[in-house]
Parts: C-alpha cells; structure tokens; sequence
C-alpha cells in the first residue's frame, strides 16, 4: 500500500508561489504536455522525466506515461505494486499516477503504430490532469519521428503547450542523431530543452561545436540546460529503494535528506527557467 507519510509532508510552496509556477508551466495553455527523449539509454531521460514530473505536481496532480518497454524504470519509480508479482499499483505519491502505454506493434517489424500513438494522444487530450509527463523509448527516434506530427497538431488543436525534452551525455553522441531526425518536431514544438546531463562528464564539446545545435540555437523556442550530478547515495535512494524526490526532501534520513532537498530545489529552479513561455 501508498506510505502514509507521503500524503503528510509540508508543501513546499505557498498559495503565491504555486500560481507562479503554474504560469512558468502551462502559459496560456489549458495543459501541458512533456514528452522526454533520448539517444540512447543512460543518458538520463527517466532522471529528467522524474524530475520534471516532481515539479509539476507541486502544482497539480500530474498524469506520467511510460512508453519505455524494454525498462519501465518510470512506472517502477512511480507506482509500486500491491503485492509482489502482481499487475495492480498504486502511486508512491498520491498526486502523480503513472501507466504504461505501448507505442509499437506487436510484429516483426517492431515499428511505430500510429493507432497506438493517436490513443495515448487522446488519453492526454481526455485526462483531468493539466500536467503530463511522458518517459519515451530509449534510443527509439523513429517511433518518436513517426509519432511527430501527430502530437503536434493534435496538441495544437486542443490548446495543449507541447514540451519537447531532449537528454544527452556527455560520452554518447547519439544526442545529435536524436536532435536531426527529429528537428522538425524541435521547431514546431512550444519549447524545445535540449539537457546536458553532467553525471558522467562535464564536457559536451561535440554538442556545443555541432552546426545543427548552433542552427537550433537561434530558433526562439530552443534551450540548453545543464543536469547537475546525483550522488551516488541519493542514486541508490531513488533506483534501488524507490523513493520519490518529495520523500527525500521530506522524510528521509538526514543523510540523505539534506542533500536531496538541496537538489530538488535546484532541479525545481532550472526546470521551471527552462520551460518558461
């Protein structure tokens, strides 16, 4: 069952704050959409999704799907089970459900079905949830590619503000493999964050030399941002025993307490800077 002590913790933010917040989020939309992408996997796409969907709910329940088949580590993180073994969940925290949505088909081929995509579309577009946050495929551009357009019109069309998060590594270049198949989304998209994870390394030459980040550099929805490291004792925290941000700020032993509330603080700040209209 749902720990008790998650729904008891101090709100972080006042009634003030959180309207500010909110407006750094949504805009003028009626909702928002976060969809977090990666090279491959590694590179710190769930890390962010978390991150972001920490954030949102601070401010309203917040709706994750996870896409990701071969690791579900976003749904893990999110729901744990009622019983071991069992297919029933529960949120770790009251004010975030996740669920799992396939996105390819069933075939030899493995390839995007766009019926898929269209569904997990209109369970954005039909939820109560204002905030949505989606964990996509590792390594997985062309189900993403395939998915592009219909996202975008649909989310036009419905006064959706669309999200488009993109991790990269400091050692794994594929990040421009992602940022060129799927430019075209980058631009269209209301904000585009391309996120330099520092976990592993601090230097992203390949990123900062790259003509085409230089090129999407000057579209006025683009932005760069850097992830700061997660000690290796929070990382347990998070992946092993499942906590959520909100309990290591909150509850947690003081030894881990003090830090993971210092990050979630300046995780909530960079976030909130990034996706500003």
């Amino acid at each position: 069952m749902a720990d008790d002590t998650q729904t008891k913790v101090p709100a972080w933010y006042g009634p003030d704050e959180i309207q500010l917040i909110q407006r750094d989020l949504l805009g003028s939309a009626a909702k928002i959409l976060i969809l977090c992408l990666g090279g491959k996997g590694g590179v710190g796409k769930t890390t962010i999704a978390l991150q972001v969907a920490d954030l949102c709910a601070e401010v309203s329940p917040v709706l994750a799907i996870d896409t990701d088949p071969a690791n579900r580590h976003f749904h893990t993180a999110l729901m744990q089970e009622t019983n071991p073994g069992s297919e029933s969940f529960v949120p770790r925290r009251p004010d975030i459900t996740c669920f799992r949505q396939r996105l390819r088909a069933e075939d030899s081929t493995g390839r995007v079905d766009p019926t898929l995509c269209q569904d997990m579309i209109e369970h954005v577009i039909e939820a109560a949830e204002r905030f949505v946050v989606v964990d996509f495929p590792a390594g997985d551009t062309e189900t993403t590619r395939r998915c592009a357009e219909i996202i975008v019109e649909s989310c036009r069309e419905s006064n959706i503000r669309l999200a488009v998060v993109v991790a990269a590594g400091a050692v794994d270049p594929t990040a421009l493999d992602v940022l060129r198949e799927l430019k075209p989304m980058l631009i269209e998209c209301d904000r585009a964050i391309l996120a330099k994870n520092t976990a592993q390394a601090t230097n992203f030459d390949y990123l900062e030399s790259s003509e085409l980040v230089k090129a999407l550099l000057k579209q006025p929805n683009f932005r760069v941002i850097e992830i700061e490291r997660i000690g290796e004792r929070l990382i347990e925290a998070l992946r092993v025993q499942n906590m959520t941000w909100q309990t290591l700020a909150n509850t947690a032993p003081m030894r881990l307490r003090v830090e993971g509330r210092r990050l979630r603080r300046n995780f909530h700040q960079v976030w909130r800077e990034a996706l500003r209209p």
